[in-house]
């Protein structure tokens, strides 16, 4: 006798299959958090902050979207007095905001650990400068600097006039036009300069690997925000078990094969008859100093690749979001704009980039134009939060924090917090005049992280920038209809500092 079972029931017995599943991770959810942080808990307990619940602590206050997230934590650095404690699920962190306390926390060796939250990114960048444990960290710095020598860098400009010359020409078809979105030309623009810099890689036009390759990136770093913010998803069994999950390991695997591509033709150029009568004396930028390092042992196959894809997303992302927020102030701020392009005026008078591309010894005079790029980097540090994790008992202002526990601070709190910073929204550059910097209380200005995991490509950063607006500020006037203030302009938190809406503008040529 057999017996059938219905569509129905076969749905009922799956259902009920899913929710003991669920409910069992639940469980061994919450059994974890109560033995894995209550120690932390209970050794943070003297230190203040907003009020937590059990098994997901003060995750309550991040449910929201990326802007959200952004703008409820400058809301606890202002409400609270620094430092204070949060707790998002198993994750126990201390935020500070006090210049002194941010000086003893990010200069000393025994910090300088990654917080927890960097390991969310891991399948991606692996051990690479950003991610990578201190262990690690402390001797790859040291062989991979040299790869960001004065004279390497300084062997860059050709190729940093190049690409803004393109981006010019890339805008001439926009002048008289309305307003258009600027990020996919200038953001392209930065991946082709670390690609042709740091990696060997020529990019002759904006192929559709590159688009999906600067699209994954953007979905990596959505589903590290998302897995961050929701207590269940710092549990790999459960994360993996959601949609993010598989947008996020497709997005890496993309990311990664493209990577090792660009490493496997480098590789092979470098073997090459026509590069070996280049001769021997050449600079070696990054990527060919890993390969020969790795020749000496020095480096693995995965290590070469995982470095590889940190300065790319790093040398990219973080100056192409920077140059954006510096084109919306110009163009929001006529009168600065007009102050940039005197200066400017003042080193070539009326020739053109084409004929007169900005040289290294330029770079030195456009001090208004740096004054701008800084005063950006105030109000839009590309990273607004760094965090990191104690390998031991630290000792804070009177307050022991113990091991094991995470300090955050947020660089956008910071840099626009009123006890520190006149009229802190206002975009000001003049706050840069060498009188201006000496009144500047020490360690409330960090765009470039501070201490010794600082960031490496702050000269190429700030070279590549101003290359790229004195080139087009020669060229082009740049008009925003609407100006919106600095204090309406809405951002997010997407591992990078971004706005929450596209920044367009309209261009005009320039009258000589």
């Amino acid at each position: 006798m057999s017996c059938k079972i219905s569509e129905n029931e076969v749905a009922k017995m799956l259902t009920i299959i899913a929710y003991i599943t669920i409910s069992g991770f639940a469980l061994l959810y919450a059994i974890h958090h109560f033995f894995g942080n209550r120690d932390l808990c209970k050794r943070t307990s003297h230190i203040h902050g907003p009020i937590t619940f059990p098994l997901i602590g003060c995750a309550y206050l991040f449910m929201g979207n990326a802007s959200y997230i952004l703008l409820q934590v400058t809301k606890l650095c202002y409400t609270y007095a620094s430092p204070f404690r949060v707790i998002v699920g198993p994750k126990v962190a201390v935020i500070i905001q006090d210049p002194e306390q941010i000086k003893t926390v990010f200069l000393s060796s025994k910090t300088t650990e990654k917080n927890e939250f960097y390991d969310f990114g891991k399948a991606w960048a692996g051990n690479g400068l950003i991610t990578a444990p201190r262990s690690i960290w402390r001797v790859h710095r040291k062989l991979i600097q040299p790869a960001f020598s004065t004279k390497i860098l300084q062997s860059f400009i050709s190729i940093f006039q190049k690409t803004s010359r393109l981006l010019t020409e890339e805008f001439s078809g926009k002048v008289g036009q309305p307003e258009f979105d600027v990020y996919p030309d200038v953001s392209f623009t930065s991946f082709r300069n670390i690609c042709e810099t740091s990696l060997g890689m020529p990019v002759t036009a904006k192929t559709k690997e590159i688009d999906r390759f600067l699209d994954a990136s953007e979905r990596v770093f959505e589903a590290i925000i998302i897995r961050g913010m929701n207590p269940l998803f710092h549990f790999d069994t459960i994360f993996n078990m959601t949609k993010i999950s598989k947008t996020f390991y497709d997005a890496v695997e993309f990311l990664i094969t493209f990577t090792l591509n660009v490493i496997e033709k480098r590789r092979i150029h470098l073997k090459s008859e026509s590069f070996q009568n280049e001769g021997q004396d050449r600079k070696k930028p990054f990527l060919d100093l890993m390969l020969e390092m790795a020749d000496n042992g020095l480096f693995t196959e995965d290590e070469i690749r995982e470095h590889a894809d940190t300065v790319i997303e790093a040398g990219y992302d973080t100056v192409g979001r920077t140059n954006c927020f510096t084109l919306l102030m110009l163009a929001s701020h006529p009168d600065i704009q007009d102050k940039v392009y005197k200066e400017l005026y003042e080193i070539y008078g009326s020739e053109s980039p084409d004929e007169t591309p900005v040289k290294l010894e330029d770079l030195k005079h456009m001090e208004y134009l740096e004054r701008v790029i800084k005063e950006v980097m105030r109000l839009y540090p590309a990273v607004p939060l760094l965090g990191r994790k104690l390998l031991e008992d630290f000792p804070l202002d009177g307050c022991l924090l113990p091991k094991g526990c995470g300090i955050v601070t947020s660089i956008i709190a910071l840099h626009r917090d009123k006890r520190y910073w006149t009229d802190p929204l206002k975009f000001n550059p003049d706050r840069f005049l060498p009188e201006g910097v000496e009144k500047l209380i020490p360690y409330t200005y960090m765009p470039f992280s501070l201490g010794p995991r600082d960031c490496i490509g702050r000269v190429y950063a700030m070279m590549s920038m101003k290359i790229l607006m004195a080139t087009l500020l020669r060229k082009y006037v740049l008009i925003k209809d609407k100006i919106t203030p600095v204090e309406d302009i809405q951002l997010r938190f997407a591992v990078m500092l971004e706005p929450a809406k596209p920044i367009t503008m309209r261009i005009e040529k320039r009258v000589k």
